[in-house]
């Protein structure tokens, strides 16, 4: 076979970890308009399927390159292998990956394909092999490739990796579970274009419904770490493969996009943070959290991979136009996690020694066609993705928004996890606070050493239910601060080298505050409540409060029981209390004053 001057060369290829040798079959030109070889001309028995997860990859290996017309060249004869749906080639690190040319043909019940020319991904961030962009053929058996290297550097340890995916069962959309939840009001919704005061999450098919294989150890910090640090932003991708798939075998492709970036590349996961395809149908990619910041594999430059987002469109978008489903899906994913993370849809920053778009293609990070002409094109049309997120959310609108505008960045940090929504509740995760909504209550901080004690108790839905205030700081005694909730509060207790938190709820907090909290008879906290057996003893500069289950709390000051007064008009709701671990830590900065 002959094409762009690339000569054939007889070869025998040897199908990897199966011990088998593959050898003759057809030789000499074979293009695209060449006769179909009866199967039953081919004594090659096909290879055992591997027993390792749903999708099944193989891997053939191909002759060292030699010398042709067209620089250095690998040839791979037509060989038999197990059915597969897709495949790719892989090589070695070191070649000029951009001098690389990589095209294969497949053959189908009609006969042979024409040849296919694979993009070739340049990726190198999480190591592995280099190799191309997977393609989906659907359904084949039998294989023939061809690698070019025109620089004269010809790469190494060539393999064409097939995969079979496996079946599917059902086509199932099931929503990822939030991050975050709290009420009926968080169920994920399919929205449309509008310009809504939140915008929320859309349908999200999970690993476990597309039948993902499980991830290997994704975090290897401090070179990989498992997640960045926040979203910077959003790189479109397409995935290169065929355009031709039913709705119900989109997630076969995505299982076998996973296969091939794990088992072919040597990834951690499948590269894509996201896949939508040209239905409408958007699939979680890489494991870790829909609303974290997960680091990917999918833009050739660390930092990129670790602070943006990678949506990845399913489909060689070099040769179609994204679908109007596939448009309003990626404006609907990408509007969410821009939204929640109030991070503007236009404008450019500055990463991983590039200049990017907020919305940019993998093009404007390393030298790709990805996400294809047309893809590209819909980025940065007048009207086209920036625009339409832009515009999506340009009304949002929130307490928590408002309110964390007020503090700095040193006071708050950066975004981790965007504002999830409740029916009556929101909460979102900056690096140095924990911001949480209520309706009827207002949108405030837990900061400092605020934090952990608060998780520890079982944040808004334990024991001190959600915050009623901020920290605030003692107009009477320096270095006391306290914060309420609805069910309770934490006392800061700071001195010249450390500051300590403590919980108090239930009827030992109505005592407290009864009894004129840090500033009255009992002076600062010294512990958290202690239970023995019915009882629990809560200790403070000046005394202590007993309350034994069922009886009226005992206020002990200067070592005399004092008569309790009345109990404020604040009541706990909560009748018993438990134990809340204590947190030391420096002295307070400005984060902890939020």
């Amino acid at each position: 076979m002959t094409s762009r001057g690339a000569a054939v060369l007889p070869v025998v290829a040897t199908v990897l970890g199966l011990g088998l040798a593959a050898c003759g079959g057809p030789t000499g030109p074979v293009g695209p308009g060449a006769a179909a070889v009866p199967r039953s001309a081919d004594p090659r028995p096909a290879p055992a399927p591997s027993a390792e997860g749903p999708a099944k990859a193989r891997e053939i290996a191909m002759p060292a390159p030699v010398a042709a017309a067209a620089g250095r060249v690998s040839t791979l004869a037509p060989t038999r292998t197990a059915s597969f749906a897709m495949l790719g080639v892989t090589w070695d690190r070191g070649a000029d990956d951009e001098n690389v040319r990589a095209e294969v043909r497949v053959r189908r019940d009609a006969g042979w394909s024409a040849w296919e020319r694979l993009e070739v991904d340049t990726d190198e961030t999480e190591g592995g092999r280099a190799g191309t962009e997977p393609w989906w053929v659907d359904s084949a058996d039998e294989v023939s490739a061809r690698v070019t290297s025109s620089d004269g550097t010809a790469p190494s340890g060539i393999k064409v990796v097939t995969v079979d995916p496996g079946d599917d069962s059902a086509d199932t959309a099931t929503a990822t579970p939030a991050f975050y939840s709290t009420g009926t009001g968080s169920a994920v919704v399919t929205v449309a274009d509008g310009k809504p005061t939140y915008t929320a999450r859309p349908s999200i098919i999970t690993r476990s419904s597309w039948k993902a294989k499980k991830s290997n150890d994704c975090d290897d910090a401090p070179k990989y770490p498992r997640y960045g640090t926040t979203t910077e932003g959003v790189v479109l991708h397409h995935t290169a493969g065929a355009n031709s798939y039913s709705r119900s075998k989109s997630a076969s492709i995505v299982r076998g996009i996973q296969s091939f970036h794990m088992k072919g590349r040597g990834w951690c996961d499948i590269a894509y943070n996201f896949i939508v395809d040209k239905y409408g149908q958007t699939f979680m990619g890489r494991d870790g959290g829909a609303d974290r910041q997960v680091r990917g594999s999918h833009a050739g430059n660390s930092e990129v991979n670790e602070q943006t987002m990678g949506v990845a469109l399913m489909g060689n978008l070099s040769k179609a136009r994204p679908s109007t489903k596939m448009k309003n899906a990626t404006v609907r994913l990408v509007g969410w996690r821009m939204g929640t993370t109030y991070l503007a849809a236009q404008g450019t920053y500055k990463i991983g020694g590039k200049k990017l778009h907020r919305i940019a293609g993998h093009r404007n990070v390393v030298s790709t066609a990805c996400p294809g002409k047309y893809g590209y094109a819909w980025l940065k049309a007048k009207g086209g993705l920036r625009d339409r997120v832009a515009a999506y959310t340009s009304k949002y609108s929130s307490a928590i928004k408002t309110a964390s505008k007020k503090l700095t960045v040193s006071q708050k940090g950066v975004v981790v996890i965007g504002e999830t929504n409740g029916a009556t509740t929101r909460r979102m995760v900056w690096s140095k606070l924990d911001f949480y909504w209520k309706q009827g209550v207002g949108a405030f901080p837990v900061a400092g050493t605020a934090r952990s004690p608060y998780d520890k108790a079982g944040g808004p839905t334990g024991v001190l239910g959600y915050p009623t205030s901020s920290m605030t700081s003692s107009a009477t005694i320096p270095g006391i601060a306290a914060q309420r909730f609805e069910r309770g509060g934490i006392w800061r207790v700071a001195t010249t080298s450390s500051s300590t938190s403590y919980v108090i709820t239930g009827a030992t907090y109505d005592a407290y505050v009864a009894n004129g909290e840090a500033e009255g008879r009992l002076g600062a906290p010294t512990s958290n409540v202690v239970r023995t057996g019915d009882t629990v003893r809560t200790t403070f500069a000046h005394g202590s409060i007993e309350v034994t289950d069922g009886q009226e709390p005992v206020v002990v000051v200067d070592g005399q029981p004092q008569r309790a007064p009345q109990p404020s008009p604040q009541p706990s709701q909560q009748p018993s209390e438990t134990p809340a671990p204590t947190m030391s830590e420096p002295t307070p900065g400005p984060t902890d004053a939020a």
